[in-house]
């Protein structure tokens, strides 16, 4: 099935062993999450570090879900995992969310 809707957050952090210590809770949280995700209609999640801005130290999110409806079930499961994650640290972060609508996908 291919994705008709993806969004892309990125978090940045202030020190480098924030960004990885904040990553590995978030990956503890989720990954038990994901057949949940599934169900409700995501696809995709890549995790990935953003490496072209120096002196920055920024993880990016990409969900990619089967439609508008399958992204809007899965809101619920980010509140869940974001509400874990705030019980277990308090690294500050700046988060930025963006979505959009595919309208192409060339694998090459």
């Amino acid at each position: 099935m291919e994705p008709k809707l993806t969004s892309y957050i990125t978090s940045k952090y202030a020190s480098k062993s924030d960004m990885m210590y904040d990553e590995t809770l978030w990956a503890e949280i989720i990954e038990p999450m994901l057949p949940r995700f599934k169900e409700a209609g995501a696809l995709r999640q890549v995790v990935s570090q953003v490496w072209n801005k120096e002196g920055s130290f920024i993880l990016a999110n990409t969900w990619e879900y089967v439609d508008e409806k399958a992204f809007v079930a899965c809101q619920a499961l980010f509140r869940e995992a974001e509400a874990e994650l705030a019980k277990r640290s308090n690294i500050s972060q700046i988060i930025t969310a963006s979505r959009s609508v595919m309208l192409r996908d060339v694998h090459l």
